[in-house]
C-alpha cells in the first residue's frame, strides 16, 4: 500500500529508520554466509581436481556452512516480513526473491558460483541503497530530496527472478500503489462497437503494431479499445478496456516508451477479449493493474512517436481520464530501467565515512602546524582516494587534486597556505556532506566533483580562492540543519527521559512529591525548544503537562486510594506522544510538525494517523476498555517509562503496539467500580474511576473470596463511606494477588 497516496500527510518512514540498521546487519551476515560456502565449493573443487572428474559430486559438502545457508535464507524471510510490516512491500518483495535463490543454494550447494552470489547481493545492496535515500530525502527540502522510487529496484530484482526461473517478473509488482477498480468518465468521442466487430480489427492492427510499432497503429487500438468499452455494461470489462485505451493513446503521441513489457500488454488483451463473454467475471485484475501502471509510467512531455518520428505536444483526455481518477496525475512515475541502485556495496559508504573523518583531522592539525599528524598525511589521503573512485563519478579526478595537495604540504614541511587549506577542507565537508545525503552517486555529481577538484588545483598553483557555489551552499546548509537539528533531538530525548524517570517513581509511590520538583521546569524547557522547532502542538501540551505536574507536586495524595487515574492516564500517554514525535523529528521533521494534535478539552497530545475511517472518538474521561488482539489498530505512541511497575509484570504480544497502555488504565478497567459521582475537595480514585461492567471471573485462585454485593444495594450506597472502604479492599487483595 502506498501511504503516502492514501493520506494528506507524507509515509511515516521512522519504523523504517528503526529497523534499518539491523537490516543491514542482517543481510551483511546473510552474504558472509554465501562467501563461505563459495569458498567451501571452491576449496572441493580444488581437492576433487586431482580425481575423477566426478569427484566433486562425490566430496561431502561441509555441513555447518550449508546449515549458515538454510539460516541466512530463513533471516532474509524474517527480515521480508519485518519490511512489510514498516511500509515497504516492494523491498520485501526483493527479499523474498533473495529467499528463494538463497534456499535453492542451501539445497543444491554444488550449484553455487560467483555470478550467483553477487547477483544476491546486488539485489540487497539496491534494497540498502534505496532505503537510504528515502530516509535522507525525507529528512531535507532540498532540490536534492526527490523521493527515490521503489522502481529501481526493478533491475537487481529482475536479476534475480531470472536466476530463479520465475514466471512472472513485471515492475507493476514493485509499484506501491493500492490498487481497486474505480470508474472512469465515459469517453464522449467514443462510438459503441460491439464485440464481434472489434475483435478482428484489433487483431489486424494489433499485429502491424508489434512488428512494426507507429502512431497510427496505436491511435487505431485506442480508438477500437475506446468503442469496445462504451458498448459494455459490466463496470470491470469497461474499466479495463478504458485503461487500455489510454495506454494505446499515449503510445500514439510518443508518452509512453515501447519495450518489451509494453508490447507484451498486447496479447494479454487478445487473451482478455476472448473471455469477454465471461462478463467481470473473466476479467485479468492483474491485466488491469498492469494497464495503469502504464499509464503511470507515460511521460507529460513526449518523446518520440512511435517510429522514430517527432512527437508533437498533444492532449490526451483519455490518459488523463485514468490518471486522473486514480489520483495519479501529479504523481512521479519513476523509471523501472534505473540501473544506479546496486553497483556499491553500503560497507563502502561506512569505510569511506571513517576515511573523509579521519582525513578532515589530519588535514585540520597539519594547517595548525601539527608536525605529529602530518606523516600519516599520505596514507589516509590515498584511502580516501580510493573510496573516491569507487563511489563518485569523476571521483579520480578530485582524488588526484587532493593528492597532488598533500603532497605538495609534505615537500615543503610546512603548514599549507590558509587559500589551499580551506579548499581542501571545503571539498572534504563536500565529500562528507554527500555521504550522509546519500547522493554521493547521482548523475549531477561528476560535474561538481570535477569543479572541486579544479578549485583544489588552482589555488595550489597560486590562484585567487573562488567564493562558494549554489549548490555547494544548500548542501551545507541542509547537513549544518540536519547536524543541529540531531544535537536538539538528542538533548530533547535526554530531557524527556529525565521526566519519565521522576514521574515514574511518583506513580510507584505517590507520597514522593517532591520527585514531581524538577519536572514543571524541565517541560517548561521543552516547550521552548519545541515552540522555537514550529511543533505548536506538542508546545501546548507540554504547557498543560506542566500546570499538571505542578498541581500534582502541591497536592495530597491519599497514598491507600492511590491517584487521580484520569490525570495519570493523560499524563502517561502524552509523555509517550512526546516520545515519538521525538523520535521522528530526526526523521521526518517536516511530517513531525503535522502529524499530532493536542485537544484542548481533553488535554492530550494525539497522532492524526494510524486509526480506522470508523473509528469513534471515546472521550478520555471514560476510556474503553483494551480490545480483544485481533482487532487492535497499530498505535504510534511509543511505551512511556512513566507508568506504574505492574504494566512491567503484563506479558503483552511482542508485535502488538497498542496494547502500549498505562497499567493504571489496563488494571482498573479489568476491575469492578462503583459509580461515584464527586462530592467536592481533593478528587480520589474512587471519583475519577468510571463505571464497567463486571468482569468475567478469572481461573486463578484467590485466597479470600469476597461477597459480591447484590446490584440493588450496590446502586442505593454509592454513596456510603463504609461500602466504597468494602470496595478497595476488595480491590486492594484482587492487586495483591495479581502481583
Amino acid at each position: 500500500m502506498d501511504i503516502a497516496r492514501d493520506s494528506e500527510l507524507p509515509a511515516d518512514l521512522s519504523p523504517l529508520a528503526w529497523v534499518q540498521e539491523e537490516l543491514r546487519r542482517s543481510l551483511e551476515a546473510v552474504h558472509k554466509a554465501l562467501r563461505r560456502l563459495l569458498r567451501d565449493g571452491e576449496s572441493r573443487s580444488t581437492i576433487a581436481a586431482g580425481f575423477s572428474a566426478d569427484g566433486l559430486s562425490a566430496m561431502p559438502v561441509n555441513a555447518s556452512v550449508q546449515a549458515g545457508v538454510q539460516a541466512a535464507a530463513a533471516q532474509l524471510h524474517q527480515v521480508a516480513g519485518v519490511l512489510a510490516l514498516v511500509g515497504l512491500p516492494a523491498g520485501s518483495l526483493v527479499l523474498r526473491a533473495a529467499e528463494t535463490a538463497v534456499a535453492a543454494l542451501a539445497e543444491n550447494p554444488s550449484s553455487i558460483d560467483l555470478v550467483r552470489v553477487e547477483t544476491i547481493e546486488r539485489a540487497n545492496f539496491a534494497l540498502l541503497s534505496l532505503v537510504a535515500r528515502m530516509l535522507a530525502a525525507s529528512s531535507s527540502s532540498g532540490p536534492s530530496s526527490a523521493q527515490t522510487s521503489t522502481l529501481s529496484l526493478f533491475p537487481a530484482y529482475r536479476e534475480l527472478q531470472t536466476m530463479n526461473g520465475a514466471e512472472r517478473i513485471h515492475p507493476a509488482d514493485l509499484w506501491q500503489f493500492d490498487w481497486s477498480w474505480r470508474s472512469l468518465p465515459a469517453d464522449a468521442r467514443a462510438q459503441a462497437l460491439p464485440a464481434a466487430t472489434v475483435r478482428p480489427a484489433f487483431e489486424a492492427a494489433l499485429l502491424k503494431h508489434m512488428r512494426s510499432p507507429s502512431a497510427q497503429h496505436a491511435r487505431t487500438l485506442s480508438e477500437l479499445s475506446a468503442g469496445l468499452a462504451a458498448g459494455l455494461a459490466q463496470p470491470r470489462s469497461k474499466t479495463l478496456w478504458q485503461l487500455a485505451a489510454a495506454v494505446f493513446e499515449a503510445e500514439a503521441l510518443g508518452l509512453l516508451e515501447i519495450d518489451a513489457l509494453v508490447k507484451r500488454l498486447g496479447s494479454r488483451l487478445l487473451s482478455q477479449m476472448r473471455a469477454l463473454g465471461q462478463g467481470d467475471a473473466g476479467v485479468n485484475e492483474r491485466l488491469a493493474h498492469d494497464l495503469l501502471f502504464f499509464c503511470a509510467q507515460s511521460r507529460a512531455a513526449p518523446l518520440s512517436a512511435p517510429g522514430g518520428t517527432a512527437a508533437a505536444a498533444q492532449p490526451a483526455p483519455r490518459l488523463q481520464a485514468a490518471l486522473a481518477s486514480y489520483g495519479l496525475l501529479d504523481v512521479p512515475a519513476g523509471d523501472y530501467e534505473d540501473e544506479t541502485l546496486g553497483r556499491i556495496d553500503p560497507a563502502w559508504v561506512t569505510q569511506a565515512r571513517r576515511r573523509v573523518v579521519s582525513a578532515k583531522e589530519s588535514w585540520g592539525c597539519a594547517a595548525e602546524g601539527d608536525s605529529h599528524r602530518i606523516a600519516a598525511l599520505n596514507e589516509q589521503f590515498v584511502a580516501l582516494a580510493e573510496s573516491l573512485q569507487k563511489l563518485f563519478p569523476s571521483g579520480e579526478v578530485l582524488a588526484e587534486a587532493l593528492q597532488r595537495a598533500v603532497v605538495a604540504t609534505l615537500r615543503s614541511n610546512a603548514p599549507p597556505p590558509p587559500a589551499l587549506a580551506m579548499e581542501v577542507a571545503t571539498s572534504l565537508l563536500y565529500v562528507e556532506a554527500a555521504l550522509d545525503d546519500a547522493a554521493f552517486d547521482q548523475p549531477e555529481q561528476a560535474e561538481r566533483v570535477r569543479r572541486l577538484g579544479s578549485r583544489v588545483e588552482s589555488v595550489a598553483r597560486g590562484g585567487d580562492p573562488e567564493p562558494l557555489e549554489a549548490w555547494m551552499e544548500d548542501l551545507y546548509r541542509r547537513v549544518s540543519d540536519r547536524q543541529t537539528l540531531g544535537s536538539v533531538v538528542q538533548e530533547l530525548r535526554l530531557n524527556l527521559s529525565e521526566i519519565e524517570r521522576q514521574a515514574d517513581e511518583y506513580f510507584r509511590d505517590p507520597s514522593q512529591r517532591e520527585r514531581l520538583i524538577p519536572v514543571p521546569g524541565q517541560l517548561q524547557a521543552m516547550r521552548g525548544v519545541l515552540t522555537v522547532l514550529g511543533l505548536d502542538q506538542a508546545s501546548l501540551a507540554c504547557l498543560r503537562m506542566s500546570e499538571e505536574v505542578d498541581e500534582l507536586a502541591n497536592t495530597e495524595i491519599d497514598t491507600e486510594r492511590g491517584g487521580p487515574r484520569e490525570l495519570f492516564d493523560r499524563l502517561a500517554n502524552n509523555l509517550g506522544a512526546l516520545g515519538f514525535l521525538i523520535d521522528m523529528l530526526s526523521v521526518q521533521p517536516q511530517l513531525a510538525k503535522r502529524m499530532f494534535s493536542f485537544d484542548e478539552r481533553s488535554g492530550r497530545l494525539d497522532p492524526v494517523m494510524g486509526r480506522r475511517s470508523d473509528a469513534t472518538q471515546v472521550p478520555a474521561a471514560n476510556p474503553p476498555v483494551l480490545p480483544s488482539h485481533d482487532v487492535l489498530e497499530p498505535s504510534p505512541v511509543r511505551p512511556a517509562h512513566a507508568v506504574p511497575e505492574l504494566l512491567e509484570r503484563v506479558e503483552l504480544p511482542s508485535l502488538d503496539l497498542a496494547l502500549e497502555l498505562p497499567v493504571i488504565q489496563a488494571v482498573t478497567e479489568a476491575l469492578p467500580v462503583l459509580d461515584v459521582a464527586p462530592q467536592g475537595g481533593i478528587e480520589t480514585v474512587e471519583q475519577a474511576l468510571p463505571s464497567v461492567p463486571e468482569p468475567e471471573p478469572v481461573a486463578v485462585p484467590v485466597p479470600v473470596q469476597a461477597p459480591s454485593p447484590a446490584p440493588a444495594p450496590a446502586l442505593a450506597s454509592a454513596h456510603d463511606p463504609e461500602m466504597q472502604e468494602i470496595f478497595l479492599e476488595e480491590a486492594a487483595e484482587v492487586l495483591g494477588n495479581a502481583r
